[in-house]
């Protein structure tokens, strides 16, 4: 275990010292600070493409980094024969790939946690659609100006004890960071704290729901000043959207609870714009796109047990596009009474990254179930560990010499 620690620790440290990782980790922040003004020219909803362009942006960085990293921990290595130093101890080659695999994977989740707080600050900006909208100062505040700081700090560092500039950058990034986001949940765009609400306003509380009790917690009913939660008084219906947009199940539970049109039609307006408010979703999607990254870790340091970094590369970028098309090419020749053996074979061994990818969910405004973001981990770790596995056996008949 000792053994296992040191590689993945050191495997750790040298992906982050390289140059193209920061390069790649500072263009992703830079491209992600440069989306509200470049997605603000559809004849829809801007926000729907920024959101949709900054999770593919995570996808994006995984893809180069899980390379890059890969071809530089081993691939690297075992043509300069600096492996050498390692295989000759008495470490077996199996421990060895395992460390650089954990230690691959630390570096990309530090690069995916930076690149989702960034994801979170631009999505709490949005896009201003309309000449009457401003700029969240909050978020300028904390976002840019944060960075900017971290900047100023890592050229000073440099300059005072020669330290390297990207990876002090993202040193200090991931502390400032977390900071800013930590204070962007707690205020609102007026500097006020944010209650996280989602309020729709009703004429008179129906006799049926003047026991609390009936809302089942999913909501609750806040009386107009003057007025006292009783039937046929004012106010509105409140959700509190930390515990996520309100679910089909639970909306026709609350739509049953009195039957007259008006008020279904309010709990269906409260809703809706519950299913606004998609930063809860949005968090899923970027944690399950996590997880697609780690895969295309495993296969990227699989690949680069035999290939050089352009084939690991292309053998990624195939495998990528192959399995986020999986389900729309392969399923249907897979699936039904004519289904071939060869659709269904390439079916269940291709990594099906759609079962990661969860724009289409977001854009029905969809509620995405904790049972599927488990299930699809759990998927996501057994197709990882096999590839691990086949890696292992490739670097055991590998020639380091």
């Amino acid at each position: 275990m000792t053994q296992l620690l040191g590689i993945a620790k050191n495997t750790l440290l040298q992906t982050i010292r390289q140059p193209i990782y920061g390069i790649i980790v500072m263009v992703t922040l830079g491209g992600m600070a440069l989306m509200p003004s470049l997605t603000g020219w559809t004849l829809d909803d801007d926000n729907k493409l920024l959101r949709d362009i900054g999770l593919s942006t995570l996808l994006i960085q995984g893809l180069f980094l899980a390379v890059f990293a890969a071809s530089s921990v081993l691939d690297t290595e075992i043509e300069d024969k600096t492996v050498l130093t390692v295989a000759a101890k008495p470490i077996s080659r199996p421990v060895f790939i395992l460390g650089k695999f954990i230690g691959m994977i630390g570096a990309l989740g530090v690069a995916h946690y930076l690149a989702c707080l960034a994801f979170y600050m631009v999505m709490r900006h949005g896009v201003l659609q309309t000449a009457a909208e401003t700029s969240d100062p909050t978020v300028l505040v904390f976002g840019p100006g944060m960075m900017l700081l971290v900047v100023v700090a890592a050229v000073a560092v440099n300059y005072l004890y020669d330290r390297r500039f990207l990876p002090t950058v993202i040193a200090l990034a991931l502390p400032a960071m977390t900071l800013s986001a930590g204070i962007l949940l707690l205020v609102n765009r007026e500097w006020k704290r944010d209650a996280y609400e989602s309020a729709q306003p009703i004429e008179r509380l129906p006799k049926s729901c003047e026991d609390p009790a009936v809302f089942r917690g999913l909501i609750f009913f806040r009386p107009a000043e003057g007025q006292m939660h009783l039937e046929g008084h004012r106010g509105e219906l409140v959700h509190n959207d930390w515990k996520g947009p309100i679910t089909q199940e639970e909306q026709e539970y609350l739509r049953g609870l009195h039957v007259t049109p008006k008020w279904r039609q309010d709990v269906d307006f409260l809703v809706e714009k519950t299913r606004k408010r998609q930063g809860i979703e949005i968090s899923k999607a970027s944690f399950l796109i996590f997880f697609a990254v780690i895969m295309l870790g495993s296969f990227a340091l699989t690949a680069s047990t035999r290939f050089g970094l352009m084939a690991t590369f292309l053998i990624c970028l195939l495998l990528l596009c192959a399995g986020l098309a999986s389900d729309q090419v392969l399923k249907p020749l897979a699936t039904g009474e004519s289904a071939s053996a060869w659709a269904k074979a390439a079916y269940w061994v291709l990594p099906n990254f759609q079962v990661f990818w969860m724009v289409d969910a977001l854009s029905e405004m969809l509620v995405i179930p904790w049972d599927y973001v488990w299930r699809a981990i759990g998927y996501g770790l057994a197709y990882t560990c096999a590839v691990v596995t086949l890696g292992m056996s490739l670097f055991e008949t590998r020639e380091v010499g």
